[in-house]
């Protein structure tokens, strides 16, 4: 770490008077409670399931309070090493298999041979999963081959030019162009694990999420501290650390699906030298589904600092600022191979819906529209599906090709087989709906002709099978309507369903990637579209039908009083106003008053099912979208009382009750409050 000048009286003060009591505070309640430490002038959001947490400030942060009171600091480090202890291994213990974990770890030269022996120490004591790790050293010779441990596999991998500086993005692409499991870990030679690292990030994967940053403090230990590590000591908290930093955004250790690299096309080996490629490449790794809540400690030993890496005029850091004024969208372009033109990808997610499946996909192979691919992707299914899939892809192989997964939602199985198609037009297909005959020839044709156009549509019918006998009827909601844009009527509802539209990806990219949620990912999804500003363009034929049936499989459908649910319903409507503004909807229109009204009584609701928090956020957002007018400020001021009061559950389940007790017409704000 950098030099620092001491400090001054006024930050003494500032920490007894301001920081000091919080920190005590949090220091002697239960775990995780440590994870809210953060300076006074920063914001902390909370992960999804309470365990992490992420700062909201733009930029990775040194904490303040142990720099002026050392002793903070250990005890924050011993809490932290507590609750996630550092173990470290000669061997690993782990079973045969094929690994879930690859951990990509590149190096050059002798000087840090002792930090990353302690490194991969560190590694072999994980617990409960199976890793392979690489080490790839960029150097003239192969120098540390026969220094590695047995497990280890090295990878000799210089650059073409000897002399060149080191090129870190060079190691992790060729690392991960040889690496087998699913999921890549980049990390540094330089850092010590606790023995739950692996197993908690893939943990956060198999959620949907195709990047994970897990790190909340490391933990820089001085000269001193960090010889005795190496020398065997396990008093990791013996000193205190030299500085500690919170949630560091980019480099160090992160987790990537191998799809999510490659379809980011993996890290710029324009960097030369240090500094730069971790931030940049962060930046393109939020396109996808990222997991930005830090939760793990990290040990970091010492080693002398990286010649111009924290300085001002280091040129890498130059090229970043200059390579990230463009688009992130646009250097994955420049990064990954162009898309097929003309080609439609149709992307199929299913879980246990065997029968259903061959129908979808046979609605599919019926368009006379060419080229077509489709892509199936089999959410953890129970049942045969699995089979079924892999059996109409033996059958038309040149067309169809499955993904098998762990069950994540539909957000996440969407995104997963977009990454894996390459068509210049993209349609998303439910596996229990079908595409009628000509949807692709009109569609295309359609987007063809009006080149401003990024979203074809039109009439959308609707079966339902719970009632014989069964019948078509349609339009559904708006799809028998040209329209110009999404907004403003995306605000209310999601008028068209999956089946419908069919996009161009160059949208879709620019967009960013599904949400990794089981409610509501497909209206915040055609939100961000319509925040794009994607123009639409209406054909009149008939193109999609929705099936309602009897069967309660479906991918979103994991409860009504779910929490993980109702949280995911009310981080989709937030994303759904910022959308609907960011598209010009007048904050006095109608629309928006209406969408204030059904915010309300949604936080209402998960009040009343126990999900405060969601409530909470849900009344902020409705309060936002409707406080303009006065008797809505009003209604929000008396109910923020009563919960201030109450609390959010009992105050929504007296309300609720009142509610349900008035006719329909004498309810505030009529069916819609």
């Amino acid at each position: 770490m950098a030099e620092t000048t001491g400090p001054s009286r006024k930050e003494w003060l500032g920490v007894w008077l301001k920081e000091r009591l919080r920190y005590e505070w949090l220091l002697r309640r239960p775990a995780p409670a440590h994870l809210a430490i953060a300076n006074r002038d920063e914001r902390l959001e909370a992960a999804p399931d309470g365990g992490g947490q992420a700062c909201l400030w733009r930029f990775t942060s040194r904490l303040h309070a142990p720099r002026l009171q050392p002793e903070l600091g250990r005890r924050l480090l011993h809490r932290s090493l507590a609750t996630a202890p550092i173990r470290r291994r000669a061997a690993p213990g782990w079973g045969d298999g094929p690994p879930e974990l690859s951990v990509l770890i590149g190096h050059r030269g002798s000087e840090r041979l002792p930090l990353l022996l302690a490194t991969l120490d560190s590694l072999a004591a994980q617990e409960n999963v199976r890793l392979e790790c690489l080490v790839i050293e960029q150097d003239s010779e192969p120098r540390i081959a026969n220094r590695l441990p047995p497990w280890v596999r090295h990878i000799h991998g210089p650059l073409p030019d000897p002399t060149a500086p080191y090129n870190r993005s060079h190691t992790f692409n060729l690392g991960a162009r040889q690496a087998h499991a699913p999921v890549l870990l980049l990390h540094d030679n330089d850092m010590l694990v606790p023995a739950g690292y692996a197993r908690r990030l893939l943990e956060r994967i198999a959620r949907g999420y195709a990047v994970v940053n897990p790190k909340r403090f490391v933990f820089y230990l001085d000269e001193v501290h960090s010889d005795r590590v190496l020398a065997g000591s396990e008093e990791y908290g013996a000193r205190p650390a030299e500085a500690i930093v919170q949630n560091l955004e980019a480099g160090g250790s992160m987790a990537i699906t191998a799809e999510a690299y490659a379809a980011i096309g993996g890290m710029d080996e324009g960097f030369v030298g240090w500094g730069g490629e971790d931030n940049e490449f962060w930046d393109r790794c939020l396109t996808r589904p990222t997991w930005t809540w830090g939760y793990e400690p990290i040990v970091h030993l010492w080693h002398r600092g990286q010649p111009l890496k924290h300085q001002r005029d280091n040129p890498n850091l130059e090229r970043a600022r200059a390579v990230m004024e463009r688009p992130a969208i646009e250097r994955i372009a420049a990064l990954r191979p162009a898309p097929v033109p003309g080609l439609v990808s149709t992307i199929i997610p299913v879980h246990n819906r065997s029968a259903l499946l061959r129908e979808a996909v046979a609605s599919v192979l019926e368009q006379d529209h060419r080229p077509i691919e489709i892509v199936i992707v089999d959410d953890g299914s129970s049942d045969d599906t699995g089979a079924v899939a892999d059996g109409l892809a033996a059958a038309h192989p040149a067309l169809i090709r499955v993904i098998h997964q762990p069950n994540g939602g539909p957000g996440a199985a969407r995104q997963r087989g977009l990454d894996h198609s390459r068509g210049e037009f993209v349609q998303y297909l439910d596996s229990d709906d079908l595409l009628l005959p000509g949807k692709f020839s009109a569609q295309v044709a359609a987007l063809n002709g009006s080149p401003e156009a990024r979203i074809a549509y039109g009439p959308s019918l609707e079966e339902d099978h719970s009632r014989h006998p069964i019948q078509r009827r349609g339009p559904m909601r708006a799809t028998g309507t040209p329209l110009e844009r999404l907004f403003p009527l995306l605000l209310l509802e999601r008028w068209w369903t999956t089946s419908c539209p069919l996009y161009r990806r160059e949208l879709l990219e620019r967009i960013g990637p599904w949400q990794p949620w089981i409610n509501e990912e497909d209206w915040e999804y055609d939100g961000r579209a319509g925040a794009a500003g994607a123009a639409l363009v209406w054909v009149p034929s008939e193109v999609s039908v929705r099936r309602i049936h009897m069967g309660d499989d479906h991918l979103s459908d994991r409860g009504h009083l779910d929490p993980r649910k109702l949280a995911d319903r009310a981080r989709a409507q937030d994303s759904l106003l910022r959308s609907a503004l960011a598209a010009g909807v007048d904050r006095r229109s109608p629309e928006m008053a209406r969408f204030s009204r059904s915010a309300f009584l949604l936080s209402r609701q998960c009040g009343a099912a126990g999900a405060e928090q969601a409530s909470h956020r849900l009344f902020q957002l409705a309060r936002r979208a409707g406080s303009w007018q006065r008797r809505r400020r009003l209604e929000f001021l008396a109910y923020r009382l009563l919960a201030a009061v109450l609390g959010w559950g009992r105050a929504a389940r007296l309300t609720m009750g009142v509610r349900t007790r008035l006719p329909p017409g004498s309810r505030p704000g009529g069916n819609m409050a």
